[in-house]
C-alpha cells in the first residue's frame, strides 16, 4: 500500500505499510503532523502527513489529498482554540498531552469542522502523532441531563427556602409546647438537608462548564485559600495538613478550588478517631501533573463507585454523595482523570491528573 507520506515511510522503513494498515483499521482518528522550521530553526507551522480513514470521517475532509498542507493555512482556527499551542508544547517538551477539545472551525474556509473530541498528542519521531475519538453525542446527552437537573434543582430551591422561613416563624411563636417545637425543628432540619442536596446538584450541573475561563492557576495558592476556608473544621478535629510543592497549571481556578476543597474536607470528615492527617502533593508525570491527597481516615468502601452521583463513602457520616462526582466532572473536563486507592497502613489516597500545561512547581 502507498502511505503518501515520505517522512512516515522514512521513519518506519519497511514497517511503514504494516503500521499504516493497522492505523487504517482503527476507529479512532489518527494522523501525523511534521514540524516546519524557518531559516533560524524556529518552528513556524506543521505539515499534514499520514492520516487514517477515521480522521477523514470525523472531520469530513479528504485528508489523504492534503498531505504536505500547512496546518495554520488550511485550518487557522487551531490557533485561537489553543490546539496549535498544545502541538508546540509537545514538540518542544517531547511529553504527551491529552485533553478534551471542542472544535468549531473551518477547513480551507469551505468545510465546517465541529465536534467534541478526546484528543491526545504524542511524539512520533521528529513529528507528532494525533489520536482522537469523538464524544460529541455523549457530551450532548450529558448536557441535556445536567440542564434538566439544574432546572429542577433551581425550581425546588425557592419553595425549600420558603419552607425554612415558615419554620423559623413558627419556631418564634409563643405558646408552642415541647412536642410542637420538636416538630418545627425536624421540619427545619429536613428542609435544610434538602436545600443542601439541591445546592450540591446545582454545583454538579455547572461543574466543568468554565473551560473558556482557564488561566494560569497557582495550585499552592488555591490550596492555601481552601485551608483558610476549612480552618474551623480542621481545628475542631485537631487536624494537620502537609502541603508539598504544587505547580502552576492552565486550568479553571474555581474548578481547582472545588476539587481541592472537596477532597480535603472529605479527608477530615471521614476520620476514625485518630488525629486526622492530610498530605497534598504533586509529581511531574509522563503525561502531565499527578496530584495526590492522602489521609489516615476510614479508608475506602469495597466495590463502591464513589465517583458516581449519590454514592456515599462513609456510612454514618452525613453527605450528599455528590462531592466526588463533582470532582470527577471537573477533572475530566480538564482532560485528566481521578481515582482513589487504599493507603498502606490505613486511610485512602485520592489521585487526579491534569495535562502538562504548566510551569515548574512553586517552592
Amino acid at each position: 500500500m502507498t502511505v503518501r507520506d515520505e517522512r512516515f515511510e522514512a521513519l518506519l522503513g519497511t514497517a511503514a505499510a504494516l503500521v499504516a494498515a493497522v492505523f487504517d483499521a482503527l476507529p479512532d482518528a489518527i494522523g501525523v503532523v511534521w514540524p516546519i522550521v524557518d531559516e533560524t530553526g524556529a518552528l513556524v507551522d506543521f505539515e499534514v502527513g499520514y492520516t487514517n480513514p477515521s480522521s477523514e470521517r470525523m472531520m469530513g475532509v479528504r485528508l489523504g489529498d492534503e498531505a504536505g498542507a500547512r496546518l495554520r493555512e488550511v485550518m487557522p482556527g487551531v490557533v485561537p482554540m489553543g490546539l496549535y499551542d498544545r502541538l508546540l508544547r509537545v514538540a518542544e517538551s517531547r511529553q504527551a498531552e491529552s485533553a478534551e477539545i471542542t472544535l468549531d472551525t473551518m477547513w480551507r474556509d469551505v468545510i465546517h469542522v465541529r465536534g467534541v473530541w478526546v484528543h491526545t498528542v504524542l511524539p512520533f519521531g521528529s513529528g507528532l502523532l494525533s489520536v482522537a475519538f469523538d464524544v460529541s453525542e455523549e457530551r450532548r446527552r450529558e448536557n441535556e441531563l445536567r440542564n434538566s437537573a439544574a432546572v429542577a434543582a433551581h425550581d425546588l430551591r425557592e419553595p425549600l427556602v420558603g419552607l425554612r422561613i415558615m419554620a423559623a416563624l413558627l419556631g418564634r411563636r409563643a405558646g408552642l409546647g415541647v412536642e410542637e417545637q420538636e416538630m418545627v425543628r425536624l421540619l427545619d432540619d429536613g428542609a435544610q438537608r434538602a436545600t443542601g442536596l439541591v445546592d450540591s446538584i446545582l454545583e454538579y450541573a455547572t461543574a466543568g462548564d468554565d473551560g473558556a475561563r482557564r488561566t494560569e492557576v497557582d495550585c499552592g495558592e488555591v490550596v492555601s485559600e481552601v485551608l483558610a476556608t476549612l480552618a474551623s473544621q480542621i481545628e475542631r478535629v485537631d487536624g494537620r495538613v502537609e502541603v508539598g510543592a504544587l505547580p502552576t497549571v492552565q486550568a479553571s481556578r474555581s474548578g481547582m478550588s472545588r476539587v481541592f476543597q472537596n477532597l480535603i474536607a472529605n479527608a477530615f470528615k471521614f476520620h476514625d478517631g485518630d488525629t486526622p492527617h492530610v498530605a497534598v502533593s504533586a509529581n511531574d508525570g509522563e503525561a502531565g501533573w499527578a496530584f495526590s491527597v492522602r489521609d489516615n481516615g476510614i479508608g475506602l468502601p469495597k466495590d463502591s463507585a464513589i465517583f458516581e452521583m449519590f454514592t456515599r463513602a462513609g456510612g454514618e457520616h452525613e453527605g450528599s454523595g455528590i462531592g466526588l462526582a463533582t470532582c470527577r466532572r471537573i477533572v475530566e473536563a480538564h482532560g485528566g482523570r481521578i481515582w482513589a486507592e487504599p493507603t498502606p497502613g490505613g486511610g485512602s489516597t485520592f489521585h487526579f491528573t491534569l495535562p502538562r500545561a504548566a510551569r515548574c512547581p512553586t517552592s
